[in-house]
């Protein structure tokens, strides 16, 4: 049980956005899986998050065509969608019970198709990633590796049929995650892969050029999970941007701009670069059609924008989300967003209120919700210029987090050892973004001497931060040294994506050693 719940935890976080994103398994089907005109339009309108519209054409098809079995596997995106966006335990149970039905209805097909095989581990994953978000570990254990059985066993049989790859792709990125601890466990599942492979896999789909129609339906899948890939395992930021482009001119994505799924994709992405005002912008254009289901989570993602630029016009979201989000995830988060936002207004009444909320209400299980936890067990108000150059930076105002820094009187607001530390690490991260490595490093060193032994994450962060920087330098020894180190380190705070992002640093490392 120890495996499935390090396993699990290795899976949340950062990882939620590629795991939750499992949504493009479509494809034409042969006999009696057939994608027609009107289950076409019921997938487009799924991805637009318009359900009702939807429902209705997947009803029209069943009526015209009762043999054909893709009705069944596009509806289950609905659940899906519902359940791993909206986190409803209620839901959920209603809802689980339809898994079987449909798996019973998707193994009466063509056992000679590539798409029998696809279909059912599709639908097997995405039950899967749920009963993650509720707990069933187990039985998501067990599932995810009947879907890799399935699309390993797709593979071996149909070699060409490229839209295996995006499910083995994003496998085995997961398995790639696995602590190393628990990597013999993986073995004698019968697991294997690694980032990297999980990468070209999902790259091979994205760069075809043949004149496949079916095929080319894939790519906006592989587009969609590399651009967080990118951005939160191989610190490619650059290229995620890349990515963004295609987003904006391949005709395959264009025709889903409004799709809450595309837009939160690209304000992360927007947003994990630096480009905070892109942010804003994109989701002020974001105008969703009649009956569009809710993506609630674009409300903590413009709050958080706002924030990160000291607008406090923020509250206004961040309440939207906390009074409207129906799951426990990022509530804590949340709240504390909202603290923060009061103390920007310097109301330490209603900074006091929401951060009791951040205590009280939520769960806490991703790293935000842990990190929002812990400012409320410590019952300090955070000082006021390391929160400013925390935010300014996250939006990429480097230069005015800078000058927040460099201009305030330390004595007036730094008054313990975790201050002193957060400080050096915040000019490690300045520096470093302004393309001072010198001077990052130098101040890196500082926060790990200082910070190793501090239930923070300042020291394990600077310490995965040197690890990258050495390794853009080909000094792979002192990569692989701080990687570890940021591995090794115990803290409270972003524990899962700083472990995971040293993992997929140390597994770069090895395959450019080899």
């Amino acid at each position: 049980m120890s495996f499935l719940y390090s396993t699990n935890r290795a899976l949340r976080g950062n990882f939620y956005f590629l795991v939750g994103a499992f949504f493009f398994l479509s494809g034409v089907l042969n006999g009696q899986y057939f994608f027609d005109d009107k289950c076409q339009k019921a997938y487009q309108e799924i991805l637009m998050f318009r359900f009702q519209k939807a429902n209705e054409l997947l009803n029209q098809e069943r009526i015209q065509h009762p043999d054909n079995l893709l009705p069944v596997y596009l509806e289950n995106y609905i659940d899906f969608f519902k359940l791993f966006t909206g986190e409803d335990k209620l839901v959920f149970e209603n809802l689980k019970r339809n898994k079987a039905d449909r798996l019973n209805s998707l193994e009466l097909g063509d056992k000679e198709s590539p798409y029998y095989r696809f279909c059912i581990a599709g639908l097997t994953l995405q039950w899967a990633f749920v009963r993650l978000k509720f707990g069933e570990y187990t039985t998501a254990a067990f599932e995810i590796r009947k879907a890799y059985n399935l699309l390993s066993e797709n593979e071996k049989l149909f070699p060409d049929f490229l839209p295996n790859q995006i499910g083995l792709g994003i496998l085995h990125i997961i398995i790639g995650l696995v602590p190393e601890q628990y990597q013999w466990l993986v073995n004698l599942a019968g697991f294997e892969g690694t980032i990297k492979e999980g990468v070209t896999e999902l790259n091979r789909v994205l760069e075809y050029n043949g004149n496949d129609p079916v095929f080319l339906l894939f790519k906006p899948e592989s587009c969609f999970y590399l651009a967080f890939v990118d951005v939160n395992l191989l610190n490619n930021k650059k290229e995620s941007l890349s990515l963004i482009k295609r987003f904006d001119e391949d005709l395959s994505l264009k025709k889903f701009k409004q799709s809450p799924l595309i837009v939160y994709a690209k304000s992360s992405i927007y947003m994990k670069n630096g480009r905070n005002d892109d942010v804003i912008a994109l989701l002020q254009d974001y105008h969703p059609l009649p009956n569009t289901y809710p993506f609630v989570f674009l409300y903590y993602l413009e709050g958080l924008a706002r924030l990160n630029r000291l607008d406090t016009s923020a509250i206004i979201f961040l309440n939207r989300f906390v009074n409207e989000f129906t799951g426990i995830n990022y509530i804590k988060a949340g709240y504390q967003k909202l603290a923060w936002a009061y103390l920007l207004k310097d109301d330490t009444l209603m900074y006091r209120k929401e951060i009791e909320n951040a205590g009280t209400k939520g769960s806490s299980i991703v790293d935000e919700d842990k990190q929002a936890h812990s400012e409320y067990n410590v019952w300090i108000i955070p000082a006021i210029p390391l929160l400013k150059a925390r935010l300014l930076f996250d939006g990429g105002y480097y230069k005015d987090a800078l000058k927040v820094l460099l201009n305030t009187p330390l004595e007036t607001y730094l008054r313990s050892k975790k201050d002193f530390t957060e400080y050096s690490y915040r000019l490690g991260r300045i520096y470093h973004a302004l393309g001072n490595k010198p001077k990052a490093i130098q101040y890196y060193s500082v926060t790990i001497e200082n910070g190793r032994n501090l239930p923070h994450y300042f020291a394990a962060n600077a310490a995965l931060n040197l690890g990258w920087i050495y390794e853009e330098e080909g000094n792979y020894v002192a990569a692989d040294t701080n990687f570890r180190l940021c591995a090794s380190m115990k803290y409270d705070e972003y524990e899962n994506s700083l472990r995971q992002k040293a993992k997929a640093g140390l597994s770069r490392l090895k395959d450019v050693q080899n």
